[in-house]
């Protein structure tokens, strides 16, 4: 899934929470590895490319989840191709979790920044806070993300 694309499905979940409107402001650029990022802080100064989305939203991600993605952030290896990637990625957004999606196929420095920071090349590899799970299985990532403290449902964070 494109950046673009990960990026229309977090506002339409923004949009079908149907909380109060209000203006919130979310980041995104892309970083010197392909490395797409998306965060309610302004990036590096270093960070070229960088676009300042105006998006109407409740208050934006609840304060809960803010500090639970400070935390315990959350980052997604793929590739493009990857159903297990496309699975992750559209679990990871039915949780409403916000989280960094690199695309490891954009350069090899990517691939050894990864296998540097988990220990793998496979994908998809996803780091919940300091934990690796090396590829997906649901069941899995669903523990790993409640017991780091993200709600269970999209539902339980209201």
């Amino acid at each position: 899934m494109t950046g673009r694309a990960s990026f229309l499905l977090m506002l339409v979940a923004c949009a079908a929470l149907g909380l109060r409107a209000e203006a919130a402001t979310l980041y995104r650029w892309v970083g010197p590895h392909g490395v797409v990022t998306y965060q309610e802080n302004p990036p590096p100064a270093s960070d070229a490319g960088v676009q300042a989305l105006h998006i109407r939203s409740g208050s934006g991600v609840p304060h809960a989840r803010q500090a639970v993605s400070r935390a315990h952030p959350v980052t997604l290896y793929e590739a493009p191709h990857c159903p297990p990637c496309t699975e992750a990625s559209a679990y990871l957004h039915h949780r409403k979790v916000v989280y960094k999606a690199v695309d490891v196929a954009k350069s090899q420095a990517v691939l050894r920044a990864m296998k540097a920071r988990t220990g793998s090349v496979s994908v998809p590899t996803i780091v919940v806070g300091k934990h690796v799970l090396i590829g997906y299985s649901r069941s899995v990532l669903a523990g790993e993300l409640t017991a780091a403290g993200y709600p269970r449902s999209p539902e339980s964070s209201h």
